[in-house]
């Protein structure tokens, strides 16, 4: 029988039937299950999931390189990436100081920087920089106004500087010898027969010399120190690149056929000479060492890959390499300082590691630091990274290669920040593929940044007045930044809004019908328009987003299930039903969870059958099945 809703008012599978009206019913289902919170303490599980669905961030300590922020496996303490902005204190974002160069800073020559902080036995701290073949220090280099020396005119370029807190020694390229001279002082010679090297450094007290793709001990005369450690790395187009000392004797580090490896150098117990190099640990096929430093059982490796760690194995002295972080691409040189550890890299940039805090095996938290302001470009590679303490105020120094010439950066002497940085968060689904539309954002300014009305009231004194409408007691907190923010989100759609907020008060999306299964989020914070010194400090950041999920509807059909039924409202002739194999087919439509065309009115939709229930009026006059009313339960499927 073709449908027509004036006969028989619904169609379910092709098949037209009476219903009973007054049973009929049809009711959207919650999208929402009632939720059950058996955490021991309030937090965004114990709210209400029928209303907003909330996403909030208190700490970003843990670092950059998490895309998503709220999948099962993220950490709420990280983010994507950051520009420009210190995260590394809890429960702040602030921006970075800039870098600038210093008066009277020496004017660099085309090649490559070296920088080394030097500190000489009366505590006196120097920086001294080499570039082409000079070598110039500093006892004041962040001062406003340094006094800069020649130390050394080397006849051929430096390719590394050393101290061991009495002298500062100096090797270069070429067949020339290396050189010494008294902390803070002019060049002087080295007595003795020098051996020629073109790397030097000072690691566990001993003095170390490189010379292509062989290791020497020096002596206090600039000699081989003894025959033990005499070795060459056995191909010829090897080369060691560092060394540095470790909790069980010395790490060095080599390349061959662009290949990195460490070695371990360890003393022997009876005479305490250094003994033969061992394979401590490699690197992957295809990857180079650029510099390495041990910080206590750490192993830090800057690669053209990027930034490892490695764990020393102070039982067997070998090392576990962990993964490279990429971000930033090659990274050049390191320098640690209490908890952290710095790198260079392209485009001016710096990175900073927590060695207190690892997401992964052997992968520390980290994030983009200080960037030069000399350029950032590809081509700027922050070669020198050196942090001196400057007197408890500490201010890292960058030497960057920019555009074939050398500069020296410092970080910013008077606190000047950048004139703004980003925070990208990650995307944001709330963990559901769900669609959900955004609704608002609040973020909060470090309590420290709230200003209180002046000077505060003590309404004890007989002589004060108490005035609701001019006076607070404890003061009025201004909500205003120092400074903007902005909080940017995008759709999947690639629909972009940006509020501009006020600390403390939300401010409405203008997603009006896009629907996203999820955002991106990133904070944009501006320096005081003012005060250079001053910018935002975010302390924390609440999203609310509404579910928005196809919606099932429930339909209660209790079709009048008999032998004969009247059509045409009652009036036209009957339709004939065997009721039996009605609701055999019924129930194995059920069973199949198949997908049935379902018409009622002018209405088509797609259901499927959740439940049927029979209840008789009559035995059929065959005696095959009851006849009466059975009730099917359909749920719409969402187009």
């Amino acid at each position: 029988m073709s449908f027509n809703s004036e006969s028989l008012p619904v169609e379910l599978d092709g098949v037209s039937y009476l219903v009973d009206a007054r049973q009929y019913g049809r009711t959207t289902v919650p999208a929402l299950r009632e939720q059950r919170d058996t955490s021991g303490e309030a937090g965004e599980n114990a709210l209400d999931t029928s209303g907003a669905w909330t996403r909030s961030q208190t700490d970003w300590t843990y670092g950059a390189g998490q895309t998503h922020f709220d999948l099962a496996d993220s950490d709420r303490r990280r983010f994507n990436t950051s520009v420009g902005v210190d995260v590394w204190t809890k429960g702040e974002v602030s921006l970075l100081p800039i870098t600038e160069t210093g008066a009277n800073t020496p004017t660099f020559t085309t090649g490559d920087i070296i920088t080394q902080r030097v500190t000489n036995a009366a505590g006196t701290e120097y920086l001294y920089v080499a570039n082409g073949t000079t070598v110039y220090f500093s006892s004041n280099a962040a001062a406003a106004s340094p006094t800069w020396n020649s130390s050394f005119t080397m006849s051929s370029t430096v390719t590394s500087l050393a101290s061991d807190g009495q002298y500062v020694y100096v090797a270069s390229d070429s067949t020339t010898l290396p050189e010494r001279a008294l902390i803070g002082s002019s060049a002087g010679t080295w007595p003795g027969s020098v051996e020629d090297v073109n790397f030097i450094a000072v690691a566990a007290g001993r003095l170390i010399g490189f010379k292509d793709n062989s290791i020497y001990e020096l002596d206090a005369a600039g000699s081989k120190a003894s025959s033990s450690l005499d070795y060459s790395l056995p191909l010829g187009g090897s080369a060691w690149v560092d060394v540095d000392a470790g909790p069980g004797g010395i790490y060095a580090a080599a390349n061959t056929d662009d290949t990195g490896a460490i070695y371990h150098i360890g003393v022997n117990s009876t005479d305490g000479t250094l003994i033969t190099p061992t394979v401590a640990g490699e690197l992957p096929r295809g990857e180079k060492i650029n510099a390495i430093l041990v910080y206590g059982p750490v192993l830090c490796i800057a690669t053209n890959k990027g930034f490892r760690t490695a764990l020393i194995d102070t039982n067997s002295n070998g090392v576990t390499i962990g993964p490279v972080i990429e971000t930033g691409g090659e990274a050049y040189e390191l320098e640690a300082d209490g908890q952290f550890v710095w790198w260079g890299s392209g485009y001016g940039n710096t990175f900073r590691a927590d060695l207190t805090r690892f997401t992964d095996t052997l992968v520390p938290a980290y994030a983009s630091d200080l960037i030069s302001a000399a350029s950032a470009t590809a081509a700027d590679l922050v070669k020198g990274v050196t942090r001196l303490n400057n007197g408890g105020s500490p201010k890292l120094f960058l030497g960057v290669v920019s555009g074939g010439a050398a500069v020296l950066q410092r970080e910013s002497r008077t606190g000047e920040k950048v004139a703004s940085g980003t925070l990208n968060i990650g995307e944001c689904s709330w963990s559901t593929v769900a669609p959900k539309l955004l609704r608002s954002v609040t973020v909060r300014q470090d309590r420290a940044q709230y200003t209180f009305n002046e000077p505060k009231i003590d309404y004890r004194q007989s002589s004060t007045t108490y005035n609701h409408n001019g006076y607070w007691y404890r003061g009025n907190p201004s909500s205003a930044f120092l400074g903007t923010l902005t909080f940017g989100a995008t759709n999947d759609a690639n629909v972009t809004d940006t509020l501009t907020l006020t600390s403390g008060v939300p401010a409405d999306f203008t997603f009006t019908t896009q629907s996203s299964v999820s955002y991106e989020f990133v904070i944009t914070m501006s320096r005081d328009g003012s005060d250079t010194t001053k910018g935002p400090i975010v302390g924390d950041w609440l999203t609310f987003a509404i579910a928005t999920p196809s919606r099932v509807d429930e339909i209660i059909l209790p079709i009048v299930l008999r032998r004969q039924v009247l059509t045409s409202r009652n009036s036209g002739a009957p339709a004939t039903f065997d009721s039996g194999s009605i609701f055999s087919t019924l129930r194995q439509r059920m069973e199949s969870g198949v997908t049935l065309t379902y018409k009622e009115g002018t209405r088509s939709e797609n259901v499927t059958i959740d439940r049927i229930s029979m209840s008789p009026d009559r035995l059929s006059d065959d005696g095959a099945w009851w006849e009466g009313t059975l009730t099917v339960r359909l749920l719409t499927v969402p187009s």
